[in-house]
């Protein structure tokens, strides 16, 4: 999998953070935790993965960079917003996607 080097995490994501990313690693599942990644195609900007899904990409090279990480949906939704506040603020622009695309180069 490939992560963002300042991976967004939730409040109780960061309190997790290490067995969370080992446990997603060893492909097993994380009940109620989110990616927040950056779509397969589309025009989308990021999206939500529930963690269960992770069974679905194999092999798992196929899982899109992760820019972020939750312990439930309602703070995956608040770190979304975090996101685009940050990205909008570094780049003057709401082009999520690009900015991380360039980002992760």
């Amino acid at each position: 999998m490939e992560w963002y080097r300042d991976l967004y995490l939730s409040t109780n994501a960061r309190k997790k953070r290490d067995e969370l990313i080992q446990r997603l690693e060893s492909g097993k599942t994380c009940v109620n935790v989110y990616l927040i990644t950056l779509p397969h195609g589309g025009a989308n900007q990021l999206e939500l993965v529930p963690a269960w899904n992770l069974k679905f990409w194999y092999p798992k090279k196929s899982c899109p960079p992760v820019i972020g990480l939750a312990c439930g949906r309602d703070e995956a939704q608040e770190l979304v917003l975090q996101i685009a506040q940050d990205v909008l603020k570094k780049s003057g622009s709401a082009d999520i996607r690009a900015y991380f695309e360039q980002e992760m180069r």
